[in-house]
């Protein structure tokens, strides 16, 4: 499994979060190349030289690389034995050059830290991050807290099984992430006011009700099944959760009574139409949650 993992800052702590959570999340079979990529110099009217040639790029090697390839060894050391790596620094535009690097190298998975410390490069973390969770083809994981727990990771995976849900599960189960300790899978659905509207209908109508309820337990159980089929003896302990309230509300407690770290998504398709209609809640959460994400995007 092919992890590209995208550093900036010369401040070693700046990627203290992604490293953190990537030792810790323990993708099983992970190889990760550690991305550097240098921008091209801002002239004082404010543009960008898009092209460096000759003496010039030279120079700007020079004086630039140095310091990136030190930021980049120091990631690769903070990582340690926990993954094979390879090191690469490259000079042009961040989030153009970080998601071609992923797409060449086939990786699976696309690590970033998405903290907001001010001591990082907002403009690294803005545009590189929006264009990963907007336009890569890998998966996406998003690192934000500054400090993780001494302990493995809690994880809550959000689920509305659909096919397309149902495909990230088993994405999930290929990726393996034997780091993860507890896994709560989680469906949040309307359930008591579809009671009240179909109430109206009789005695059949809250039936029916029922009968969803159950329905969505049952499929709970059995994507956790999969779950810990495809886990084996390294399965984490796993729970079910079924909350009658609108998803925003029920990720949010369920993070916060699980004490997880880590919140799991499906990121669905690439247009417009599908970020504003179906994926729009996976990309709100990839891009402004307080949690660390990981976005599911099965090829």
């Amino acid at each position: 499994m092919k992890i590209v993992l995208g550093v900036d800052s010369r401040t070693p702590e700046a990627n203290v979060p992604v490293v953190s959570l990537l030792k810790k999340i323990a993708f099983v079979g992970g190889e990760i190349e550690v991305v550097h990529v240098v921008p091209p110099p801002v002239f004082p009217g404010g543009e960008l030289m898009p092209v460096l040639s000759g003496v010039a790029a030279q120079f700007y090697e020079g004086q630039e690389w140095p310091d990136s390839s030190e930021a980049v060894t120091h990631v690769a050391e903070a990582l340690g034995s926990t993954y094979p790596l390879t090191e690469t620094v490259i000079t042009g535009n961040p989030a153009t050059m970080l998601l071609a690097t992923a797409e060449s190298a086939g990786a699976h998975l696309l690590a970033l830290n998405a903290s907001h410390d001010p001591a990082w490069k907002t403009a690294f973390v803005g545009s590189v991050a929006r264009a990963a969770v907007l336009d890569a083809k890998e998966s996406v994981l998003l690192a934000r807290a500054t400090e993780l727990p001494d302990r493995p990771l809690h994880a809550v995976f959000a689920t509305d099984h659909s096919p397309y849900a149902d495909q990230c599960a088993a994405l999930l189960g290929e990726l393996l992430p034997l780091g993860i300790a507890e896994l709560t899978v989680l469906t949040a659905f309307p359930i008591a006011a579809m009671r009240e509207q179909l109430l109206a209908k009789g005695e059949s109508g809250v039936g029916a009700g029922d009968q969803v309820e159950h329905s969505l337990r049952v499929r709970n159980a059995d994507t956790i099944a999969r779950l810990d089929a495809a886990f084996g003896d390294s399965a984490p302990v796993m729970q079910s959760r079924i909350l009658d309230k609108p998803l925003d509300d029920a990720i949010a407690e369920t993070m916060t009574e699980t004490h997880a770290d880590l919140l799991i998504l499906g990121a669905h398709g690439h247009s417009f139409t599908e970020r504003l209609i179906v994926g729009s809640v996976s990309f709100r959460y990839a891009l402004s949650s307080p949690y660390s994400v990981l976005l599911l995007r099965p090829r």
